[in-house]
């Protein structure tokens, strides 16, 4: 698909109207192993979504439960028969699946180990107007840097799935060559589930990333819960200045420090957010107790506002981060640390590069840090 975006409406559409959606995934031997032929395939995966509410039916077609026999290439032929049948039943299917769109893992490799075991062509059954990459897809409305690599993992991470069978590639690889088919089927058809929950969660906006906490309703319309912080926080400093201007000398708020900002965030918080619970206390670090600036408990968020000083450096406000994310994973409730950090007099070098490194060097598995610097 060319046009994600309209590639993620029509799923989105397909979806609500309770269409054919399935997720796809499938595990094989070392890519690097095999020079003359193409990759074996141990286990296809597939998940389908049975209606609007994520219901999902996972089957699992794999050497490990093919027709019993002594030759592994028997099993598996008699694997990719009934996976194609499977396939070629549901020509209305949409196929959901992960970063299967290249050359070397895709559709095209099991065509062509078809084609290698069977002497035929591998029935027509992926046509490419339905075909989704889920990764692209989360990537488009969340950014590239939506999970820490590998993504899958991550993104599941961050999620609190439950993934015990869950192995990456080149462990799938492993057990293939020492024979644990079971292994492999067990891992392929969780992975397939988690995608498919994924895609249910994206659909719902309830997708946890490393950039997103999910939405909250406003106006009759659904916010990106992230996202609305962020903008709060781009247009604090016109609201500030905006509170200078009272008739008559009325009273107003001046931010002249931390606590006036919060003072002030706070209030706008409360416009988006019903429960918002300023001054927490983290636990003890190193030594040093820190109070993180408030707590959004429906979204499991804590977010920090931090104001750049003459003694801070690039390096020094990554180390504060690092160890504020330490302090803040062993808190209850709180899987995302948001820091707002306000430089409108420019201190730090490069805001932008900063950004992303700190955050991507902050979050960790099942702990997501996004740092934004406010430099104007």
């Amino acid at each position: 698909m060319t046009d994600i975006r309209q590639a993620t409406r029509d799923l989105l559409t397909a979806l609500k109207m309770g269409h054919r959606v399935t997720c796809i995934h499938y595990g094989c031997e070392n890519f690097n192993d095999v020079t003359d032929r193409p990759v074996a395939v141990s286990a296809i995966a597939v998940s389908a979504i049975t209606d609007p509410s994520g219901q999902t039916e996972t089957e699992v077609f794999s050497i490990a439960n093919s027709a019993p026999g002594d030759d592994p290439v028997d099993r598996e032929r008699d694997m990719l028969r009934r996976f194609f049948v499977y396939a070629k039943a549901r020509p209305d299917t949409f196929w959901v699946h992960w970063n299967m769109n290249n050359a070397t893992y895709g559709f095209g490799p099991l065509g062509a180990r078809y084609r290698f075991l069977m002497g035929e062509d591998s029935p027509s059954v992926f046509p490419s107007d339905r075909l989704y990459d889920l990764d692209s897809i989360v990537g488009a409305k969340y950014g590239d840097q939506f999970a820490r690599h590998p993504k899958l993992r991550n993104l599941c991470s961050l999620n609190g799935y439950f993934m015990p069978s869950f192995k990456d590639g080149k462990e799938e690889a492993r057990a293939f060559a020492d024979g644990d088919f079971g292994l492999c089927e067990r891992s392929v058809g969780e992975k397939v589930h988690l995608m498919a929950r994924i895609l249910t969660e994206f659909s719902s906006g309830k997708l946890l990333t490393a950039n997103s906490v999910g939405m909250l309703p406003f106006a009759d319309e659904h916010l990106d819960a992230v996202k609305v912080v962020l903008g709060l926080g781009a247009r604090f400093r016109n609201i500030e200045r905006e509170l200078r201007f009272r008739r008559e000398d009325r009273p107003t708020l001046a931010v002249n420090d931390e606590y006036d900002a919060q003072d002030l965030l706070r209030s706008l918080l409360a416009i988006f957010f019903e429960d918002v619970r300023p001054e927490d206390v983290a636990p003890i670090h190193a030594g040093a107790s820190s109070r993180v600036d408030f707590i959004l408990p429906n979204f499991e968020l804590a977010i920090e506002l931090k104001f750049a000083r003459d003694s801070m450096t690039s390096k020094s406000l990554g180390e504060e981060l690092v160890v504020d994310r330490e302090r803040y994973a062993a808190k209850p409730g709180v899987r995302h640390l948001l820091c707002l950090v306000f430089d409108h007099d420019g201190k730090l070098r490069n805001p932008r590069g900063l950004e992303a490194d700190i955050s991507r060097e902050a979050s960790e598995a099942g702990f997501a840090v996004t740092v934004r610097i406010y430099d104007r």
